[in-house]
């Protein structure tokens, strides 16, 4: 019997609005495969374009969920709404509807042509294979993290501090953990996680995780190395930790990493 394809495929690691305008690092959010179910998460500028060239088929995703309304995580989802078929769209509710100040990034359109859900902390919603669990985040905008069910478990928290209690909704086999504040410099309240937090959220988890990958890197985290603070929080956790890298795939079957190649619009393993 052939194995479910099962893989995380990144297709953008990039983080804030100075990396998203230089697209130093792509931003095109995150491409989930589990269990014949199949996701895209917070897709920024270049999610439609990359997701195409790497021949994913964003035609054929299930659902697309946001984590909030940021440029950087949110301002492909409509062209992929576009596309997709019968499309599951979960999202922060300042997302959908107007509100705090806050304007919706999701068209009236693209709303009533999909099946829209709300997503607020606490909410459990099945799609096809997959149970995606909507979680509090501690953003300086409204936001929610979410953590993706199947055979495999996939944490995301997005962007925000740690909050005690945060550990509680991550128990996972893989954890994205999206760090822009590197080992020794102070975060701003509320507006991201840095790697010292992120050190405090792994370690207060219960049933640990696999694997960590680092992603939605900010120009601070790159000048300190990606690597480097990704084997800072090896180090402290005992846990293998990597730094994600553009249109890296990670095999939730096996743990195994390649870099997917858009050459040519066509795939090769580097």
């Amino acid at each position: 019997m052939k194995k479910t394809r099962n893989r995380i495929v990144f297709l953008g690691t990039g983080g804030s609005k100075s990396v998203m305008f230089t697209q130093i690092r792509k931003t095109g959010g995150i491409f989930i495969d589990l269990d014949s179910t199949r996701l895209v998460i917070d897709p920024g500028p270049g999610s439609l374009v990359y997701s195409q060239k790497l021949k994913l088929n964003p035609q054929g995703l299930n659902a697309l969920l946001l984590s909030h309304l940021h440029p950087d995580h949110s301002t492909d989802a409509n062209a992929l709404l576009d596309g997709m078929k019968n499309p599951v769209l979960i999202a922060e509710e300042h997302c959908l509807v107007p509100k705090d100040d806050y304007y919706p990034c999701i068209t009236k359109y693209h709303q009533e042509t999909s099946d829209t859900q709300i997503a607020k902390h606490g909410k459990k919603i099945k799609v096809k294979g997959v149970e995606i669990r909507v979680n509090r985040a501690d953003h300086y905008s409204p936001a929610v993290g979410f953590t993706i069910a199947g055979s495999k478990t996939i944490g995301y928290p997005t962007d925000g501090s740690y909050y005690k209690g945060q550990e509680k909704n991550y128990d996972c086999d893989i954890l994205i953990l999206n760090i822009l504040v590197p080992k020794g410099k102070k975060a701003e309240q509320k507006k991201h996680m840095s790697i010292e937090q992120g050190i405090e959220l792994v370690k207060k988890i219960k049933k640990k995780p696999k694997l960590i990958l680092l992603n939605h890197f900010s120009f601070w985290m790159l000048r300190a190395n990606p690597r480097s603070q990704a084997r800072i929080i090896e180090k402290a956790t005992g846990i293998k930790t990597v730094p994600a890298e553009d249109f890296m795939e990670v095999d939730l079957n096996n743990l195994d990493i390649k870099k997917l190649s858009d050459k040519d619009d066509k795939i090769y393993a580097t």
